[in-house]
């Protein structure tokens, strides 16, 4: 049924191939190993890592994050909903819990997506003056970016997932394929592959908690599929499987990548750790790679930074769409793109949150202090705000996970297995306060006012929550829904 003021997406065009590259393009597992793996070995504020037992330390962290995925599956099987975790929490906990929760999930996307952004003008700019001698400023890279990115999000989800899928599988495949020619050159050296890095004995345990508690962050944006559940064929079955082989397939890829480059740095932790961007430095280096395989890695990395910005974009969209349909945002939100039936002012707001962002850092200089390590040597002028910005949106997530496995044991309690839900709640739980934890412990200024920006973020949500129309989320789409038809399903 089409509502009268065209809030209703087009719906059955997504393939659960679809909806599962909206999960992993969220992930960004490229940009993840790029940005995020150092920090897992244990270059971060507090000093500590799982060292060589990293791949150990991502195993640990890719099993607890299906806890809070299985639940989100069952979630997924019964709630056909493009507000997905907003839709979760209201089911559960009511409606005005729900404004809160969906206050928090989406303006944790929105400054997430706005990130993005910034750093993709930043490593575009580095890239263009390093391997074609330019030198263009960076922020109107970013604004070309934005541009872009708004652009694909109104003309239609097919075109997103398309551009998704072509950006991160190019990058993923040649990421994978490098990481198998140096676990073949290591193992064809004549003293084989080393066992050690899958040897959760060969750090201290609370080393490797650490590592564990910061590769979970490695796995944020799992749950996107669950966005698309309006614009999926069979979302009761192809969602729930989208969000779990998405953990599973990118999990698995972790575990490869992270080994490859654990016996490419000939288990030296500290050597791993001092390459602050392993990845680059391997395909820089002559023993695996060159120079200009170095610069072509580097466009790989943004290629998939802009998937990113792509499934930030599409869920962030819909997010605020499902909200806006049921009071707990301003209707205008609700209205779609008359021809392509797209959250087409959800993508306005997108791109003007992220323009005013890229304007403010370059007119105040970083915003927040460009002092390095090193004296006398500065920051880029984007990469203080996208630090805080990228801590204030994955702690954001992160503290959303923990409310879903939360309420979910409630509001599944009748639905499923109780031994698995509990099983599944607490695991989630405990995972998600890790990652928060990981997050903001000893964090260095200025991210140690993320959790202070969290608090008074949730505080306006409070207030907000009170504001708005705290009806109850509309119902449609709720378990049971039948199967569209074989001919309504098309390829993303």
């Amino acid at each position: 049924m089409t509502s009268p003021d065209r809030t209703t997406l087009a719906q059955g065009r997504l393939s659960l191939i679809g909806v599962l590259t909206q999960s992993i393009g969220f992930m960004g597992p490229v940009f993840s190993v790029a940005a995020l793996l150092p920090l897992v070995v244990g270059l971060s504020a507090t000093g500590r890592g799982a060292g060589v037992a990293t791949p150990t330390a991502i195993v640990i962290a890719g099993v607890g994050m299906c806890g809070v995925g299985w639940v989100i599956a069952q979630y997924a099987k019964r709630i056909h909903l493009c507000g997905s975790l907003y839709e979760y929490v209201s089911d559960s906990a009511g409606p005005r819990i729900g404004v809160i929760a969906g206050w928090l999930y989406y303006g944790a996307m929105m400054v997430l997506g706005a990130s993005t952004f910034l750093v993709l003008g930043g490593l575009t700019q580095t890239w263009l003056r390093n391997a074609m001698s330019l030198d263009i400023p960076w922020w109107p890279l970013s604004l070309g970016y934005a541009a872009v990115v708004v652009v694909i999000l109104v003309v239609g989800v097919h075109v997103s997932i398309r551009a998704q899928l072509v950006l991160a599988l190019a990058t993923i495949v040649v990421v994978l394929v490098f990481s198998l020619v140096i676990v073949y050159r290591v193992g064809g050296s004549g003293e084989g592959l080393s066992s050690e890095p899958f040897n959760p004995f060969s750090v201290g345990r609370l080393d490797l908690l650490y590592g564990v508690l910061y590769g979970i962050n490695m796995f944020i944006g799992f749950e996107s599929a669950a966005n698309l559940a309006e614009e999926t064929a069979n979302p009761k079955r192809h969602v729930p499987r989208a969000v779990m082989f998405s953990l599973t397939i990118v999990g698995v890829y972790y575990v490869i990548v992270a080994y490859a480059q654990d016996i490419g740095f000939g288990l030296d932790a500290q050597a791993w750790k001092d390459s602050v961007f392993p990845l680059e430095a391997l395909a820089s280096g002559e023993e695996f790679g060159s120079a200009g395989f170095g610069n072509f890695m580097a466009v790989l990395i943004i290629l998939d930074i802009l998937a990113v910005a792509i499934g930030v974009g599409v869920a962030s969209t819909r997010g605020m769409l499902s909200m806006a349909r049921s009071g707990g945002l301003p209707s205008k939100l609700a209205e779609l793109h008359r021809r392509f039936l797209t959250p087409v002012w959800g993508a306005a707001l997108l791109g003007v949150v992220s323009c005013v962002t890229i304007i403010g850092v370059r007119l105040g200089d970083g915003i927040f202090s460009r002092e390095s390590a090193q004296p006398g040597v500065l920051q880029p002028q984007w990469s203080p705000a996208f630090g805080w910005m990228a801590g204030f949106g994955g702690t954001g997530l992160a503290l959303m996970y923990l409310v879903v496995g939360a309420v979910g044991v409630k509001g599944l309690w009748r639905h499923v297995s109780r031994t698995k839900l509990l099983i599944a709640g607490s695991v989630g739980v405990l995972v998600s306060a890790g990652a928060v934890f990981g997050a903001v412990y000893q964090a260095p200024s200025p991210l140690d006012t993320v959790p202070w920006a969290l608090l008074g973020w949730v505080a306006l949500g409070v207030v907000w929550s009170f504001a708005a129309r705290g009806r109850s989320p509309r119902q449609e789409g709720v378990a049971d829904e039948p199967a569209r038809k074989s001919g309504e399903l098309t390829t993303p």
